[in-house]
């Protein structure tokens, strides 16, 4: 999910947002969402016997049949669940649903039973005892309005008017602990439903966009019953419905694994928003769904549910919220419509097993944001990560990691900085630690397909990213997912003839957490008359003295110049002294005093010396000429101040010692 921070009051399509924050503000909305519905989780995954028996059974099918309409929150209808006992035994089923919706009957297995309530939960007790493998069958029926508040934006189940355009409009929106407001439902993640149908029955003026497939629409008297069925296993909180005065927009993407077969992208816009000369802008923005689509396929593997559909449904929220085949969006953003798209695959094919592990959502998000930047919009690819970054680093600490304690602190588990920004700054560090993208890529396929239709962890994906690679990971996760802070290099270079000299010493912002950040670095280093090059380096202590060889004359060091690594610098300053160490020390009893000097120096061995001098300055051109004996003395008092390079060689000319001096 993405909400982006506004800059005025909404109008619709015409919203006016911050591209320039960048700091996903949708992790307000979450915050607060999730802190609304703590207690009720607190009770779910509490071990009591009100919500034991809700771990009780697995769920293959649900089946949402409803009346809603676009201009009132009442709801009315059933929703048959249908499970399979994973205990040794059942005879009380649970599940959770608002106290202020009232139930009006229960059949399990098709006998009329009674429910009793606690707060939010409800359980019922089944006909005789079904023993494990066996099916229970239950279908609630209830009506009422559901609660204000309590998801991600706004609330559970909400209504609307659409401003600018006019009108009203009723959609859901369950992330994180929300679906309960408006359907009886299973809150835990783990537990995927097989397959769900959602049949919306609504005013004939209407359309209902949700997941699946659009099977078909049903005239009952003045009304419409639209009939959406997916076969994919889908998350609770993913289940969805929007319902407005909509028509239909659709696009056609056509990725290079269905052989010039095409996918739907079916949207559903706001009926008089597609007549308004404005609108124009949002379908042009729109329209680059399709490229979008066709690069995550070819990054991420094949959309995992090309044989139904992508899509979105306007609604009056925020930003946009990744439901299982069509987005719910508030406004069309092209880093929105793309973070919510690269949820189909990090949140929905493969979603986070925990809310601890919510890195595997929006952490992926983020970074396909990154990637779309990068392969279709490169223009702007340096800006985001940059702001992205300087986010990150506008605080000392602070960890991507949620531990036990924090899945109850919304602040932590939904953090702009930490889960979005840091977040998606890291995955593009593990992306250059690996440093291969004909491994990486297949890397981040084959963990779909291995976790497809389920949940997963942070550690599930280290290992498998371990496993795949043959590379150990363990330091880089205690760096930069467990630990706190970032690395700032203190830089300074220096050259000379066919030589080049760079010493980097890093600091730490948390100090306490990580002392130091193992990493490869680059280097991009300018020279004259030669092309830049880019070297990449390996930082393993606190201060890095490099020896290059490198021809030409550099004029300037640029750090990490495609922003890999979440840093700050200090410089790159040339230092004249730095590489001023003897590089050859075949030969300690030569020694050049004093250094640095006016220009006046000599050169002194305890051993007897015979052979020549040559003095080079920093473009290696020759300045000075001549023999060399045990004791000399050398002037180039007359040449500009600056470094230059002594090379003294025996009497059959092979090299004896290069040594740096500083003319001042």
């Amino acid at each position: 999910m993405k909400k982006l921070l506004l800059l005025t009051a909404l109008f619709s399509f015409g919203v006016l947002f911050s591209q320039t924050e960048h700091t996903h503000a949708c992790s307000k909305g979450k915050i607060a969402a999730y802190q609304k519905s703590m207690a009720i989780n607190k009770r779910i995954q509490a071990p009591s016997a009100w919500i034991s028996h809700e771990k009780a059974y697995d769920i293959k099918f649900v089946h949402l049949m409803l009346n809603c309409e676009r201009n009132t929150k009442f709801i009315s209808g059933g929703v048959r669940t249908v499970a399979t006992v994973t205990a040794a035994s059942l005879d009380t089923f649970a599940c959770v649903l608002a106290q202020v919706l009232t139930i009006d009957s229960v059949r399990v297995n098709g006998i009329l039973c009674t429910a009793v309530r606690k707060d939010s939960i409800v359980k019922f007790k089944t006909p005789g005892t079904l023993i494990n493998g066996q099916t229970v069958d239950v279908t609630i029926y209830y009506q009422g309005t559901p609660p204000v508040g309590g998801s991600a934006i706004g609330s559970g189940y909400s209504n609307a008017s659409i401003f600018g355009w006019g009108g009203t409009c009723t959609w859901s929106l369950s992330e994180s602990l929300a679906a309960y407001h408006w359907w009886p439902c299973k809150q835990i993640l783990t537990d995927k439903i097989d397959s769900s149908w959602v049949f919306i029955t609504t005013d004939s003026t209407n359309k209902v966009g949700s997941n699946g497939l659009l099977k078909n629409v049903v005239v009952v008297g003045n009304k419409k019953r639209y009939e959406w069925k997916s076969k994919k296993p889908i998350a609770y909180y993913l289940i969805s419905v929007a319902i407005a005065k909509y028509k239909e927009y659709n696009l056609y993407a056509k990725p290079l694994y269905l052989g010039g077969d095409s996918i739907l992208i079916q949207n559903y816009i706001y009926d008089n928003a597609l007549t308004s000369p404005f609108f124009a802008t949002q379908l042009s923005t729109l329209n680059k769904i399709v490229p979008q689509m066709e690069l995550q396929c070819k990054l991420y593997g094949m959309y995992p549910f090309y044989k139904e559909k992508y899509g979105h449904c306007t609604t009056p929220l925020g930003g946009g919220m990744e439901h299982q085949t069509m987005t719910t969006i508030g406004f069309l953003d092209y880093y929105v419509d793309a973070h919510e798209l690269g949820h189909q695959w990090w949140g929905d094919n493969v979603t986070c097993k925990s809310w601890g592990d919510i890195w595997i959502n929006e952490g992926f998000a983020v970074y396909t944001e990154h990637l779309t930047a990068e392969y279709l919009d490169p223009a702007n690819f340096m800006t985001n990560l940059n702001s992205d970054h300087t986010n990150v680093m506008s605080q000392p600490g602070g960890m991507v990691f949620v531990s036990g304690a924090d899945t109850m602190d919304a602040t932590k588990i939904f953090s702009s900085r930490l889960t979005y920004n840091k977040g998606g700054a890291i995955i593009r560090t593990l992306q250059f630690e690996v440093n291969n993208d004909s491994v990486w890529f297949p890397m981040l396929r084959g963990f779909q397909n291995t976790y497809k239709n389920s949940t997963a962890s942070v550690v599930d994906f280290k290992n498998y990213a371990q496993t795949f690679t043959s590379m150990n990971f363990t330091q880089f996760f205690n760096q930069w997912y467990y630990g706190e802070g970032y690395p700032t290099f203190d830089v300074k270079w220096n050259t000379a003839p066919g030589k080049f000299y760079l010493q980097s010493i890093q600091s730490t912002s948390t100090p306490t957490s990580v002392p130091l950040f193992i990493t490869p670095m680059e280097y991009k280093v300018s020279r004259t008359s030669l092309p830049d090059t880019t070297i990449r380096l390996m930082h393993s202590n606190t201060q890095e003295n490099y020896e290059i060889n490198l021809l030409g004359t550099v004029t300037s060091v640029t750090v990490d110049p495609n922003q890999w690594v979440i840093n700050k610098v200090t410089g790159p300053v040339q230092d004249p002294t730095i590489g001023l160490q003897e590089y050859y020390s075949a030969h300690p009893e030569i020694k050049i005093t004093p250094n640095p000097n006016s220009g006046v120096f000599e050169i002194n061995s305890t051993k007897e010396l015979k052979g020549g001098i040559e003095i080079f300055d920093v473009s290696g051109k020759l300045i000075y000429k001549g023999e060399v004996r045990q004791s000399n003395k050398i002037d180039i008092s007359s040449h500009a101040s600056g470094v230059y390079s002594v090379v003294i060689k025996d009497e059959n000319g092979v090299l004896m010692k290069t040594i740096k001096i500083v003319k001042e």
